[in-house]
Parts: structure tokens; sequence; C-alpha cells
């Protein structure tokens, strides 16, 4: 079975077009006349299309390596079919290249790590994007500290990290910085749900 994947370059000019759409949008969006503020309702938006375009033209002109390469990508369609713990004529020379010292087996170079516990990358894709949607279903009920931090405590949870205190103190952490830099510093109001600040 192909494995299902995208070239840096299709990948990079999908993100430039949506970047372009997004500035486009962000540049159209009004600004308060009335009163003088420091920040306004466009300067987030514009910032992040900004990045996000650099971010595309990055990717787009990276070099394809062994991973993306058209080579790499018949490799990996036909080690799929193999074993992993073995590598065929073709990705012999590359497995002993990314063999580690500690007599760990051989992965071939052109084989792609899962991206969580399910094998088929469109479902993984499709389960993150069912997860973004609860978490915006969850965020005007629990707030945006609580809703924020339970979904980075899962995210990384199932994404194997297994130290539980150094997860749930980086989850607090960053909900705790996002949520008061965008309150306090930006005057942006977030949803507070149960919590009294």
């Amino acid at each position: 079975m192909k494995p299902f994947t995208f070239s840096n370059r299709v990948l990079g000019a999908a993100v430039g077009v949506l970047a372009v759409v997004y500035l486009y949008l962000a540049f159209t969006l009004e600004e308060f006349t009335a009163v003088s503020v420091p920040v306004q309702p466009a300067t987030l938006p514009k910032w992040l299309g900004a990045v996000l375009l650099v971010l595309a033209a990055v990717l787009f002109l990276q070099k394809p390596d062994e991973d993306t390469g058209e080579q790499a990508g018949s490799d990996s369609g036909e080690d799929a079919g193999g074993t992993a713990g073995t590598a065929g004529t073709a990705g012999a020379a590359p497995a002993q290249a990314t063999e580690t010292g500690g007599g760990a087996p051989a992965r071939p170079a052109a084989a792609r790590p899962a991206l969580g516990r399910l094998a088929d990358p469109r479902k993984e894709l499709a389960l993150f994007a069912a997860s973004i949607g609860f978490y915006i279903a969850l965020l005007e009920p629990l707030g945006f500290l609580i809703s924020t931090t339970a979904y980075i405590a899962s995210a990384t949870w199932y994404l194997g990290y297994r130290r539980h205190w150094a997860n749930a103190l980086v989850a607090v952490g960053v909900s705790a910085v996002l949520y008061f830099a965008m309150s306090d510093f930006l005057r942006v109001a977030l949803p507070t749900g149960p919590l009294p600040f």
C-alpha cells in the first residue's frame, strides 16, 4: 500500500496560498479610529499571516532529502509491505547509516515515523481535526484556561510523551502565559468559564 505523503513543494504552495488569502482578509479588517489603541484588531492576524507566508516559502524552497525525495517515496512504498526489522537491498545502505550504537534495529531511512497511534495518517489527521473541533466546542463552557490546558495535556500524552508531571506543568504554563498575555497585554476578552478571572 502506497503511503499518504505530500512533497515539500506541494505543501509549501498550499500553505502559501492559504497565507496569502489570510493576509488579504487581515488587511481588510477595520481599525479603531475613534480611540487610539496600540494594538488594532488586524495587528495579530497580519503578523500571523506574514510568519505563515515566510514558513511556506522556506518549506517550498527546502531541498528534498532522503525522507521527501521521489526515490524515498518509491522505497517507502516497497518497504511498507515488508517487516519493520529488515531492510531491502535498495534501503540497506541508508538503514545502516541511521542505526545507532545501542544495538537498536535499523529502520529504513525512507520509513516515516507514525504521527500518533494509528497506522493510517489520514485517520490520524481526521482524529486531530476532530479533537480541535471538540476543543473549540469546550472553549466557551469551560473557558480558555481549562480547555487549553486539557487539550495540550491530552495531545502530548496521545503523541507519546509519558512524563506526566512535566506534561501537566507545560500545559498549565503555556495556557496561563497565552491567557494573561492576550487578556492583560493585548486586551483580548477570552472566555473564562467557571474560573473567576
